[in-house]
């Protein structure tokens, strides 16, 4: 994975940086190492920009080597990408696409959740999300004029007294779901985002996506009642476990407005979705140790995540 990966310092350069003989192979270059940015990506080491494991490509030599194809590409010519694979540069006109990419090519006869994962391993297929693989991300801003619809909608749809004092409980502050904490802000509710990677909460706060991080649950119920009391508009980062923060509002009976969560659920088994019971660093030794046990511990989550929505509502 590590093998052949650059030491100089990845970001978006401005375009003219850029070694090249086309403006737009220069720009998608620049769309690369924009996904790829520590400030930007998940887990850029890995070329994971979010989600989990959304890729931009499956190993950083197809970097180097899609670099390389950009720099020397012209105006009448194709880069043709499946799976993070430069398959060449082929004759097209100026009117035609820079870049034709596919991602998670599967035959439908083997296209479980095991074939994929074994196909990823074996570096033949990659999950590219939405914008990762199409080099296209930009971040939790992305989401933000949607989820700020979304909130004042369904406050609507509660009453006819506005956002004030009304609390959003969610969780995920990766990659996009990062969004969720500022559209509360715009949208003037109370915000509290569950999330179980300190780093992520605390790569939020530093960048000005959320307001406040608390790591303790009584701490984080004195505070949500003060907020409410006040009708504050402000955001809260939770560091630990949706299921936790469910629980506990529901034996403080501070009664929660408006429940979301943005988990990568589509990836359960490798990161998109953590357990209760058991901390961050925990988890991810289970994963790599025992990856069975903390497959049954997800669908324990799972199932005690439904039913505190059922037991308060």
């Amino acid at each position: 994975m590590y093998r052949y990966q650059p030491d100089y310092e990845i970001y978006a350069r401005p375009i003219d940086h850029y070694p090249g003989k086309s403006v737009q192979a220069k720009s998608i270059m620049l769309m690369i190492q924009n996904n790829l940015d520590p400030a930007v990506a998940q887990h850029p080491q890995e070329l994971i920009t979010y989600g989990g494991n959304g890729s931009v490509f499956q190993n950083w030599a197809q970097y180097l080597l899609t670099l390389q194809y950009l720099s020397n590409m012209e105006d009448d010519q194709t880069l043709v990408i499946n799976s993070g694979h430069p398959l060449g540069l082929f004759p097209s006109h100026e009117n035609a696409p820079r870049v034709v990419v596919s991602n998670g090519m599967m035959i439908p006869n083997y296209s479980k959740q095991d074939d994929w994962e074994k196909f990823n391993a074996l570096g033949v297929t990659q999950f590219g999300q939405m914008t990762a693989g199409s080099y296209m991300y930009i971040g939790p801003q992305g989401i933000v004029h949607g989820t700020t619809i979304t909130l004042l909608n369904a406050c609507r749809k509660i009453d006819n007294d506005g956002p004030a004092g009304k609390l959003f409980v969610t969780s995920g502050l990766g990659g996009m779901s990062g969004a969720q904490p500022k559209a509360g802000n715009i949208a003037g509710v109370i915000s509290v985002t569950a999330e179980i990677n300190p780093k992520a909460s605390f790569k939020r706060h530093e960048q000005g996506w959320v307001d406040e991080i608390i790591s303790d649950l009584d701490e984080l119920c004195e505070r949500v009642k003060v907020a409410k009391e006040n009708k504050e508009v402000v955001s809260i980062a939770y560091d630990g476990n949706i299921i936790d923060v469910w629980e506990k509002f529901h034996s403080e009976n501070i009664f929660i407005d408006l429940g979301s969560d943005q988990t990568s659920l589509h990836n359960p088994w490798a990161g998109g979705y953590y357990p209760t019971g058991i901390s961050f660093d925990q988890a991810n030794d289970m994963m790599r140790k025992n990856p069975e046990k903390f497959k049954e511990k997800v669908k324990d989550s799972l199932i005690k995540h439904a039913a505190i929505y059922k037991k308060t509502y």
